[in-house]
């Protein structure tokens, strides 16, 4: 089960990087595990980097994007994702982003993305 959520992850973390290059922004995945709110390990040292890139960058913006899955009950799924938001922009707050630069968005997922991963994730974009 944890080498399948492995290779998910890398297809979507390829995915992702494959739509920074269309922007000036940076782009850094947070993943979550399923139904949970929890910042892994692996989160808090993306998110540190995020921090430090965005502290180094001068960033104007840094947009913490919860992305919503589509599994029924819409209206948890985006309370889910909004919560996830949350705590990312704390952490990221903590670490040396300035509130007044961190905004939040809740986002179904695309057309395109896989809902089980697209709900499980928390983009940090940054804007210099």
């Amino acid at each position: 089960m944890r080498r399948s959520s492995l290779i998910l992850s890398i297809s979507a973390l390829a995915g992702l990087a494959a739509c920074a290059n269309t922007s000036d922004r940076d782009r850094y995945p947070v993943f979550f595990d399923t139904a949970s709110t929890t910042i892994s390990p692996t989160g808090s040292d993306i998110i540190a980097k995020a921090a430090a890139d965005a502290r180094q960058q001068h960033a104007q913006t840094v947009q913490v994007i919860g992305h919503a899955g589509a599994h029924g009950n819409l209206s948890a799924d985006e309370l889910l994702a909004v919560t996830r938001a949350k705590n990312v922009s704390a952490v990221l707050a903590q670490d040396g982003v300035g509130n007044a630069k961190i905004t939040q968005i809740a986002q179904a997922p695309a057309n395109n993305q896989d809902a089980s991963v697209a709900s499980r994730v928390v983009t940090i974009e940054i804007d210099p």
